[in-house]
């Protein structure tokens, strides 16, 4: 069951604790984009989007390196029958709309439409000390075991895992932002969680409300 997280500083703290401390098994459905060269280059401020998801709640949480996903996810699914996008990415619902249904209309319509759309997301990276960029094809896949878990931390400056990020959905207004993470840090840790987040700035976004979709024998 989908669990609905207000997200002020604590509440990001207090989700990464409860997650990590469950050791939630990210659970994949997409199929990695490897080529992030033929993937077109993310917007300036879907980056700043992206690092504030990254660097809030992953880096915030767990005090180590992040490594961050070259192509950010996109609409395929390997299962031999999914729901529909909008459920499996937990956007059926407008939780986070906050009284303002048009903005949270807004910001699901244009995640959704570039949902299979996948973007080089190589810069996201660039320029942050604790994030670190990893091609998706080479983050241990669900149900790796320890030993692939030590052979990426050794070559990934013993990130305490990694995280893709699906395109990023903005409101017409631009202050409403929506995202779909899935987050991998071991055999039995990882989970899948929907992000919203409030423009600060015209450079600079706050976790608003999160929402998790996935965890560990749920």
């Amino acid at each position: 069951m989908s669990k609905r997280f207000g997200a002020d500083r604590a509440s990001v703290r207090r989700l990464g604790t409860v997650v990590l401390a469950f050791g939630l098994s990210a659970c994949s459905r997409n199929t990695p984009v490897t080529a992030a060269t033929s993937a077109p280059v993310v917007s300036s401020r879907a980056i700043s989007v992206y690092r504030a998801i990254a660097e809030s709640i992953y880096v915030q949480t767990t005090g180590r390196v992040v490594a961050v996903a070259a192509t950010s996810l996109d609409s395929a699914c390997a299962q031999q029958a999914c729901d529909g996008l909008a459920v499996r990415w937990g956007v059926e619902n407008l939780w986070w709309a906050n009284g303002d249904s048009t903005e949270a209309r807004d910001s699901r319509a244009d995640l959704l439409a570039r949902a299979s759309s996948p973007f080089d997301m190589r810069a996201v990276p660039q320029g942050r000390m604790m994030l670190l960029e990893t091609d998706p094809g080479d983050v241990p896949p669900r149900g790796a075991d320890v030993s692939e878990w030590i052979r990426f931390r050794v070559t990934h400056a013993d990130a305490s895992g990694a995280v893709r990020m699906s395109p990023v959905g903005f409101s017409r207004s631009g202050r409403t932002a929506l995202a779909f993470v899935e987050w991998r840090c071991g055999p039995t840790c990882g989970h899948t969680v929907a992000v919203a987040l409030t423009a600060t700035s015209d450079s600079t976004w706050s976790i608003a409300e999160m929402l998790l979709t996935s965890a560990a024998g749920k």
